[in-house]
């Protein structure tokens, strides 16, 4: 208390605390664009997309 921090060390220790929470619109819109890299496995591909699917729906 009554310690000065930078806007980026306050972020970061209401992140530890609280958690980063994504808005799920934004969820959806990463859902929609993600596409299978080249040299990607069909499975990480898939383990990829139920990651971001989750919290999207």
């Amino acid at each position: 208390m009554g310690e000065w921090l930078s806007y980026i060390d306050t972020m970061l220790k209401m992140e530890r605390r609280f958690g980063t929470k994504e808005l799920p619109e934004l969820s959806k819109v990463k859902f929609h664009q993600t596409m299978q890299g080249q040299q990607e496995y069909l499975e990480e591909w898939a383990d990829r997309v139920l990651t971001i699917a989750t919290p999207a729906f």
